[in-house]
């Protein structure tokens, strides 16, 4: 019977540095937020996080509908391995846009005008959050039309997900069946041995079997 070989677990040299990378790099977001929206000035690095601003603003009202869509398909795909955990990353990763795309869409209308009247901002004016807004009703709206409106971008993500979980959840069967098959072969030496013992007359060819049957397996 041929058994497939055991996974090789990642050193703890690597999941260290992988671990450390990424700390690295949410807190390098954090402070570059922080520092391009003035909460506090370092010198030379300032200056950095208002170009990356600027450089990133056209792209940030994409950022919350493409998110919204991942955790929506994620959602509706069919159930596999660690399709909850997915679905907890996902949406963790939706409720940190809450606060913005709220106060995005809080400034598209405010009752500002003559006697207090309803003023909503332009489109000129406030052109990146009605981009947003107008993304976010599209992504909704397609995903249960069932439209294709990441033109199969982030299908091949989940789809590249579904295909990794699946790979490792049959991994770890595969090695359950073989730490079974393990345990069943020991089983049935102990079998044999109480066999031996419960019974004179078949204690010596019994014994022979053992031996056979132990020398065979090495």
């Amino acid at each position: 019977m041929t058994t497939s070989e055991p996974l090789k677990k990642p050193s703890k040299l690597r999941i260290l540095s992988i671990v450390s990378m990424l700390i690295t790099f949410f807190a390098s977001v954090v402070l570059m937020t922080l520092l391009a929206l003035d909460v506090f000035t370092i010198p030379y690095l300032t200056p950095l996080a208002h170009f990356l601003a600027i450089i990133l603003a056209p792209f940030i009202p994409l950022i919350a509908p493409l998110l919204l869509g991942a955790f929506l398909k994620v959602c509706q795909h069919p159930p596999f391995p660690g399709k909850r955990t997915w679905m907890l990353i996902t949406a963790c990763w939706v409720f940190n846009q809450v606060a913005r795309v709220c106060k995005d869409i809080g400034s598209l209308w405010s009752f500002t005008g003559t006697d207090d009247a309803l003023e909503i901002c332009g489109v000129r004016e406030c052109k990146g959050s009605w981009v947003e807004v107008g993304l976010l009703v599209l992504v909704v709206l397609g995903q249960w039309r069932g439209w294709r409106w990441d033109v199969g971008l982030v299908d091949k993500w989940v789809e590249a997900i579904f295909a990794q979980a699946v790979k490792a959840e049959e991994a770890k069967r595969l090695m359950a069946m073989d730490r079974d098959v393990e345990q069943g072969t020991v089983g049935d030496e102990n079998v044999v041995v109480e066999e031996v013992v419960g019974g004179d007359m078949e204690k010596v060819p019994l014994l022979a079997d053992v031996e056979e049957k132990s020398n065979q397996n090495v």
